[in-house]
């Protein structure tokens, strides 16, 4: 049974509490807790792809908090209202609270019944250090998975904050955030979760100094320069990610063109009966459909715009590095500086109006060429359906259709080729075999029906 929750108080002070003595009952924990745009969906993305080489590993990757990320724990912890532009898609079209209920019998279940051979248990939720921002609540997570777990180790990756507010721009339009770019006019007073130094401390106080095991994000500080890399290492997961896997490269941001047209189009939808929402998904497929046809460097600031943002986290920025990094020089590296023309060094990046046009033409072509390879392979499989059926002339007629949505997709030309190959056209399927030489040379159908057309000719009398 999950320990009862206690009372929401954000005013109250966490009781003083020993960790349990690790035994072989009891696996190690880690508890990934962010922050937000260090890389943290590429590692949930890694984590949630490879469950079942975890768990011959003998590590435990939880699937009942969310597919990669595990963003229902801290959710369970705080009050419905608190949970602000949360992501829809984990409510599985129920209310809030009975997701959340669900989720607790499901995590108590999966958690209670983990194999004997569990070795170490992974986390890993960014909205934990952006929901569970007092004591209390870090110490209703603690009481939640304690029970479940002997050593556990809190890990938070720390990223300059202008470079990190910059980073979460492109994200807070993907939840209809709508403002021009900028970097607030703020310090750690009204933008708390910069102050890393009460951060790290509030963690501390509910886990003990030993349990928490920051990071920073930066390439140099990281294994391979990668935080994937660096967390699995951390971790001492033995996994090998090749660099190019897809999974590695999530929740990027975008061109500045299509920054500008994510903005515009925010403001067009705010004139539409249904509005503008992060939960419409209207939006959210636009923003999708986006983030897929425009990745790119997002927005950055001037470097004396940022300059001037990041003085005002001075303090606390020297306070975690005595703390927490005494071996560093600073917390962070230096801020790049401008060219020495003046020139700044995020002027390639500068977000230009007048390329939202460009941006939306840009867009709009992505989108018509996936809907025709859409609707080509449902063509295709069509063709395949009836193929199966016996009935070659509907095939055919499939299969010619798919080729009007896409002139060269290979299955369709090569079904064809077939076709007109078993009514002794020779000719056509040749004709079918010359488009797929020229646009997919090596696709296996070109080579699969060169070798039968070679055959069929030295057939001939």
């Amino acid at each position: 049974m999950l320990p009862p929750l206690r009372p929401f108080n954000a005013a109250s002070s966490a009781p003083s509490w020993d960790p349990p003595a690790s035994g072989p009952d009891r696996p190690e924990l880690i508890l990934h807790i962010g922050q937000s745009k260090t890389g943290t969906s590429s590692i949930q993305r890694v984590l949630g792809a490879r469950r079942a080489d975890l768990a011959a590993l003998g590590i435990c990757y939880p699937a009942s908090p969310g597919w990669a990320n595990h963003g229902m724990l801290p959710a369970s912890l705080v009050a419905p209202e608190a949970l602000g532009h949360f992501n829809p898609a984990l409510w599985d079209g129920m209310g809030a609270e009975a997701r959340l209920a669900r989720f607790r019998r499901e995590f108590a279940a999966e958690m209670g019944s983990l194999p004997d051979k569990t070795r170490l248990v992974i986390l890993s939720a960014e909205q934990c250090s952006g929901l569970l921002v007092t004591r209390d609540a870090i110490a209703r997570l603690r009481d939640l998975v304690a029970p479940y777990a002997g050593r556990i180790r809190v890990v938070m990756y720390l990223r300059r904050q202008d470079a990190h507010f910059a980073s979460g721009y492109t994200q807070a339009l993907r939840v209809a955030q709508i403002s021009p770019p900028g970097l607030p006019p703020y310090g750690p007073d009204r933008l708390p979760h910069y102050d890393y130094a009460t951060v790290l401390d509030d963690w501390a106080a509910i886990f003990g100094d030993a349990a928490i095991e920051p990071r920073i994000f930066e390439r140099a500080s990281m294994v391979n320069g990668d935080a994937v890399d660096d967390f699995l290492a951390l971790a001492g997961v033995p996994l090998v990610v090749p660099s190019d896997d897809q999974d590695r490269y999530s929740n990027l941001s975008v061109t500045p063109a299509a920054i500008e047209l994510m903005r515009r189009f925010g403001e067009a939808m705010r004139g539409t009966p249904e509005g503008l929402s992060a939960a419409s998904p209207l939006w959210r497929r636009f923003v999708a459909a986006v983030s897929d046809a425009m990745p790119g460097p997002g927005w950055k600031p001037a470097p004396a715009e940022a300059a001037a943002f990041l003085a005002r986290y001075a303090a606390v920025n020297e306070a975690t590095r005595r703390r927490w990094f005494p071996g560093r020089p600073s917390l962070f590296a230096e801020m790049p500086v401008g060219a020495p023309d003046g020139t700044s060094v995020a002027e390639s990046a500068a977000i230009d109006p007048d390329a939202a046009l460009d941006a939306a033409c840009t867009l709009l072509l992505h989108e018509l060429t996936s809907a025709a390879q859409r609707e080509a392979q449902l063509l295709v499989a069509q063709g395949r359906l009836l193929d199966r059926l016996g009935d070659e002339a509907a095939a055919a007629h499939a299969y010619r259709s798919a080729t009007h949505a896409v002139p060269d997709h290979p299955v369709a030309q090569a079904r064809l080729a077939d076709i007109a190959l078993a009514a002794g056209d020779v000719a056509a399927a040749e004709a079918h075999h010359a488009v797929l030489l020229r646009r997919h040379p090596d696709h296996p159908q070109t080579q699969r029906l060169g070798r039968l057309l070679a055959r069929t000719t030295a057939a001939r009398p």
